[in-house]
């Protein structure tokens, strides 16, 4: 700005003008600058249609049953969860207890005196509090047991796990005392739960007596498979809202709760399984990138219960006397929640972030027979870029064996072949730096070569193209005169050429 002000100076020699022109100049830049900025940063930061937090943290609570507790970890699984009870007044029967708040006597105390007796879950008096909260508590790695009554599945009486020390080897938080505590003090009175976002070493070890219900893990009082598949099942497939809410969200109607002549389920303030996913393949929403970081727990829930069923089906497969309507049964729950994923989350509009994820969707389409669908996500991923050469070689494998497509195969094979030269070209005239390439990465380029140069030769020995597996395994021999073993097929495919 100082710098145009100076060239209106240098270039007019009347005052008067000189002042006009500054003048001007200054409203333009008032005007032009601030349109300039909204005009290039206003769709990344336009948040209309973006009801994330909100479903979100209605999906977190909905997935835990009346008068339940769960321990939330930081910001983005607290705070909107609190919006909802506080400003909505939904599930407000649900005592969302923040573990790092959870370290502070004030909280503690906050968190005992919110319910009543018969909900309670917290039995300490003030002076225990300040006393708990007030050092910390020296601990050796030992067994932790607590009481179980009236459970059949549990016959000990109790459940029992090792409770590390979590403070510098030598001392626990305050957070996980009460953690135990609560679990104590509860008595099995009410559903206990952590939530996804709870990282494992803030669960304390109880990992045996956790199964995943969705956004959620949910205490047992006996050991437990990894996965409810029954609850999980119902929080994930239940639909809420009509399927337009998927992509073309309306706000106005959301707050009418006259759903008598509606065919599905509407969102409630009270209990009531299912999910909500408004707007999310709607391509006009931004979406930054942690959000889509956060929505990856949909997904991993919705990988979690497909592969729950999918191993179920492949046990009851092994089995001499398998039942031809449950084999049935478990292949269609695996496919719909499968196709339900992808219907509520949107490759389209939220990006999967890890390719080995799209990578299992595809395979166990492929094995459940459905190879359309394993061939349309085969091509998405192929034009992933990834630093793994090993998993394209991968990639191509599948294409030779489950489609027969050998021209496809041999020709991701090649470009890799081709990058392999390049990389290899740049590693010899730059060494390693920023203008080239990683230590790492080379690493992982030579480890992959053999068998990018394996791969390629078989799949051309096998479609008669025997001209081309002797240029490349002639490279190979060149490079490793000591493989005695390329040496015989060299001969082998000159001695059939």
């Amino acid at each position: 700005a100082c710098a145009i002000l100076d060239k209106i100076k240098s270039y007019f020699n009347h005052p008067d003008l000189i002042r006009r022109m500054i003048v001007i100049a200054i409203l333009l830049q008032i005007v032009f600058i601030p349109g300039i900025m909204l005009n290039a940063n206003y769709h990344s930061h336009d948040r209309s249609g973006n009801f994330v937090a909100w479903d979100y943290s209605y999906n977190i609570l909905q997935s835990c049953e009346p008068n339940g507790i769960i321990f939330t970890n930081g910001d983005n699984d607290t705070f909107p969860l609190w919006y909802l009870q506080e400003v909505e007044g939904l599930r407000t029967d649900v005592s969302v207890v923040n573990l790092s708040l959870l370290n502070t006597d004030w909280y503690i105390k906050q968190m005992r005196d919110a319910r009543s007796d018969e909900t309670k879950f917290i039995k300490l008096s003030d002076s225990q509090i300040d006393k708990i909260t007030s050092s910390l508590t020296r601990w050796e790695t030992q067994k932790v047991r607590v009481p179980v009554n009236n459970d059949p599945k549990n016959k000990d009486g109790f459940i029992e796990w090792t409770m590390k020390p979590t403070f510098a080897g030598a001392a626990l938080r305050v957070q996980d005392l009460m953690i135990m505590r609560i679990i104590n003090d509860a008595a099995w009175r009410v559903p206990i739960y952590f939530a996804v976002t709870v990282s494992q070493s803030n669960r304390i070890g109880l990992d045996q007596y956790l199964d995943m219900q969705g956004l959620t893990f949910q205490l047992k009082s006996h050991p437990t498979k990894p996965v409810d598949s029954e609850k999980m099942y119902e929080n994930l497939m239940s639909a809420i809202g009509p399927d337009s809410w998927s992509n073309d969200f309306d706000h106005k109607d959301f707050y009418k709760f006259d759903s008598s002549a509606l065919n599905y389920n509407y969102w409630s303030k009270d209990y009531q399984p299912g999910y909500m996913f408004r707007n999310l393949g709607n391509k006009n929403v931004y979406y930054n990138d942690q959000v889509i970081r956060l929505l990856q727990n949909y997904r991993s829930a919705y990988m979690q219960l497909a592969v729950s069923f999918y191993l179920d089906y492949q046990k009851e497969l092994r089995k001499k006397e398998s039942q031809d309507n449950v084999l049935s049964d478990l292949k269609e729950k695996t496919i719909s929640v499968l196709r339900r994923m992808s219907k509520n989350i949107p490759e389209e509009t939220i990006a999967i972030s890890a390719a080995e994820l799209h990578y299992q969707v595809a395979r166990i389409y492929g094995d459940l027979g459905e190879k359309l669908e394993m061939s349309k996500i085969m091509d998405r991923l192929i034009k992933i870029n990834t630093n793994d050469p090993k998993k394209k070689v991968e990639y191509a494998s599948l294409y030779f064996s489950e489609f027969d497509d050998t021209s496809k195969a041999i020709e991701l094979l090649e470009e890799l072949h081709t990058q392999f030269i390049q990389v290899e070209s740049m590693v010899t005239s730059k060494g390693f730096g920023l203008n080239s390439v990683s230590q790492g990465n080379w690493r992982k380029w030579q480890e992959a070569y053999p068998e990018i140069v394996s791969s390629m030769v078989y799949m051309y020995r096998k479609s008669n193209r025997l001209s081309e597996a002797e240029i490349i395994l002639n490279s190979w021999v060149t490079r490793n005169p000591n493989d005695l073993n390329a040496k015989k097929i060299l001969e082998e495919i000159r001695a059939n050429g």
